[in-house]
């Protein structure tokens, strides 16, 4: 799948501004805060379905305008498709060649890979941003993970709400286990496609890793769940699940919140079999986060049987040449948006287009 070209009409600083790109490499170069990442952003929203920077629908229209929206032509299996997101009175809708549609459908259409700078958090920071690494990328290729994810977070909300309610009228604890039946039916689908997803993870992401760190140094990805000590209790997770449930069901009344579930687990990336966000360094670090990042290309292609469009924001320039270069390898059959002051180095012989912002307009 490639983007052939994009129009964006009153979104963020851009006013009115179509772009055709290359099927290959497209290099999209210009100052700080001219509307690079912008761009990138728009593809992703088409793509995906919200911002990647968590940007509500009133931060994505120009300044003093009522509305958005966002065309992009996308060529798939020799089918072109009109893929559209826009604003209508506050809320973001989504046509598929000009027929509203869901997200499940526009992420069909076109599936993007998105990295930059803050995806060093997931290697860096606590737990959540893990967490949120493998929501939105399993999301990426199976949209219906996304609204399990929501399910599980809406039943969640109401039973935090009653364990706090029992506190104070004990008659509602009745009502706690229509709440827990539901938490382990999603929490367990959740937990199982994690897994599942984990598996192929860790040989792609380790296989990138060596690449990067010219095979001196292993990755390793460990799912952490709080509910059984191993993987090898996985068939017996329901069971488990219940009894703590029963368990610590006090202290979870106490505390007004639940204490188990999907939504506490981490996942555990390890470097020659220390904990990489501690013990790592800022170039282990760096490497850990581009391989799990770049890893979803041949995960996606596995699982929709076409290459995924890839973006990368501003990572390069914290890049040194042999990363540079290594990554521009992994995603030369892949059409591909780089974002940065000037142009990279490492790209001649590949299809490529450069293109540069000033002001939110193609120069």
């Amino acid at each position: 799948m490639i983007i052939k070209e994009l129009n964006l009409i009153q979104y963020r600083n851009y006013l009115n501004e179509n772009f055709s790109f290359s099927p290959g490499l497209n290099v999209i170069i210009g100052d700080n805060a001219q509307g690079k990442t912008n761009l990138i952003e728009s593809i992703y929203l088409v793509s995906r379905g919200y911002s990647h920077r968590g940007s509500a629908v009133s931060e994505l229209i120009h300044f003093d305008k009522p509305d958005f929206s966002v065309k992009a032509t996308i060529l798939k299996d020799q089918v072109t498709h009109l893929l559209s997101a826009r604003s209508l009175n506050g809320k973001k809708q989504f046509l598929l060649n000009g027929k509203t549609t869901d997200r499940e459908k526009t992420n069909s259409v076109l599936t993007t890979i998105l990295f930059e700078p803050g995806d060093l958090k997931i290697v860096k920071e606590g737990p959540d941003k893990r967490r949120r690494f493998l929501n939105e990328e399993i999301s990426g290729f199976n949209p219906q993970y996304h609204y399990l994810i929501k399910n599980y977070e809406k039943v969640l909300m109401q039973r935090n709400q009653l364990l706090k309610n029992i506190q104070f009228n004990k008659s509602l604890l009745s009502t706690l286990s229509i709440w827990n039946e539901q938490l382990i039916d999603l929490g367990i689908k959740i937990i199982r496609q994690r897994v599942a997803y984990l598996h192929r993870l860790n040989r792609e992401a380790g296989s990138l890793y060596q690449i990067l760190c010219q095979g001196k140094e292993n990755l390793t990805l460990y799912y952490h769940n709080n509910i059984i000590d191993s993987l090898d209790e996985l068939d017996q997770i329901k069971e488990k699940f219940e009894q703590k449930l029963k368990n610590f069901e006090d202290q979870e009344i106490a505390k007004g919140s639940t204490i188990f579930g999907p939504h506490v687990d981490d996942m555990l990336i390890m470097i020659d079999q220390n904990d990489a966000r501690r013990f790592g360094s800022q170039g282990q670090q760096r490497s850990a986060a581009i391989a799990l990042k770049l890893s979803q290309i041949k995960i996606v292609q596995s699982q929709t049987g076409s290459l995924p469009v890839v973006l990368l924001d501003d990572i390069f320039s914290e890049l040194d040449e042999k990363r540079r270069n290594s990554i521009l390898q992994l995603i030369k059959e892949n059409q591909s948006f780089i974002t940065g002051t000037e142009d990279i180095s490492g790209s001649e012989g590949m299809t490529k287009k450069v293109i540069t912002i000033r002001n939110g307009k193609e120069l």
